[in-house]
């Protein structure tokens, strides 16, 4: 008999897809609910949806020419805002492609690399991609002399944020080892620190998302700092155009006055729902945890069946069963107005 070649390599078929939010019209249309018949607080963005003014940037897009023109101004702006070089800025098709070409970049196979959870599952994803070894560790301090650390601050899904002197305890602990520092939701993080200044320290690589807070995540931007050793590093590994053009435009309209205003307003209006949120649950009888993100982080005994629950009365919540905590729901920070409706149909499924 003919041994079977194999034509891949084996642990590529090992790998496990990351559970995220959302919901997918399957499930609604078996319940007979169409994607306009819910509100959904499982995906973090902000709730007042895109800037007028970004939405209008991208149809503005010329579509027919190749989108590298608008990477230079796009990372001379950030580069700016940083007050870094530009060549220590890397624009990424969201800030998932970026965690993967920090892995291709600085991972080799066999690294330990730590990762602070419960969190977002494609870190360790991307570090088994390049035969890297995930270790998952609740405090950072357990971590020790690996070859990378991973922290999101404020954390998904917990909302916890660490302060600058945290921060700076890892760095100069082990200057030995990346820190890989991802602020996705940091724009919604009321008296927020500036993690630029600590750029000066050579192992510090700070992950952004420019669609969380500008609610586009179907069109995938995000961009890292770091040294300009790393920074180079990552950016021969991404591959041509993976940034497209109307994700580009989108980024530059983003850092208008119009779009800042914008986003300042959704701020207000995240605070406000973060509040509303935590104390009727708690009212309610849950507990939830403390969050500085556009999330909270609620304890509800089964969360597959508390979001299976809510489901029927037009609500999504996350689950937060591939989180490892199959006891709690993720509940994004929506229009105080949607909140409250949520809330009532929390009552009458808990009383229920």
């Amino acid at each position: 008999m003919t041994e079977r070649v194999t034509l891949v390599r084996p642990e590529a078929l090992q790998l496990q897809a990351v559970v995220h939010g959302s919901v997918a019209a399957a499930e609604l249309k078996a319940l007979g609910l169409a994607p306009d018949d819910v509100l959904d607080f499982s995906v973090n963005t902000n709730p007042l949806g895109p800037a007028p003014s970004v939405l209008q940037a991208v149809r503005e897009t010329d579509w027919s020419r190749y989108p590298g023109d608008d990477e230079e101004p796009l990372r001379q702006r950030l580069a700016v805002r940083a007050n870094v070089a530009p060549e220590q800025v890397v624009l990424g098709n969201g800030s998932a492609e970026l965690i993967w070409l920090i892995a291709l970049a600085a991972l080799r196979t066999g690294d330990p690399v730590a990762i602070v959870g419960p969190t977002f599952g494609e870190y360790a994803r991307a570090v088994r991609v390049v035969g890297a070894t995930p270790i998952r560790v609740v405090d950072p301090g357990e971590a020790g002399a690996v070859r990378a650390l991973f922290v999101c601050n404020p954390n998904n899904p917990t909302g916890q944020y660490r302060g600058l002197e945290d921060i700076q305890h890892m760095l100069d602990e082990h200057p030995e080892r990346l820190l890989v520092l991802d602020e996705a939701y940091a724009p919604f993080v009321d008296d927020r620190w500036r993690s630029e200044a600590l750029l000066e320290r050579a192992n510090l690589v700070i992950l952004r998302s420019m669609t969380k807070d500008q609610a586009l995540p179907g069109l995938r931007l995000g961009y890292l700092l770091a040294g300009p050793e790393v920074a180079s590093a990552v950016e021969r590994m991404r591959p041509p155009w993976s940034v497209n053009a109307g994700a580009l435009r989108a980024g530059l309209a983003a850092l208008e006055p119009a779009a800042e205003a914008h986003l300042l307003q959704a701020q207000a209006l995240v605070a406000q729902s973060r509040r509303v949120l935590t104390d009727r649950l708690t009212h309610l009888g849950f507990e939830v945890e403390p969050s500085r993100a556009n999330f909270v982080l609620v304890h509800v005994r089964e969360g597959r069946c508390f979001r299976r629950a809510l489901l029927p009365h037009g609500f999504v919540v996350r689950d937060c069963a591939s989180f490892g905590l199959p006891d709690c729901v993720r509940i994004a920070c929506r229009l105080p107005e949607d909140c409250q409706r949520l809330l009532e149909a929390v009552a009458r499924v808990a009383g229920g």
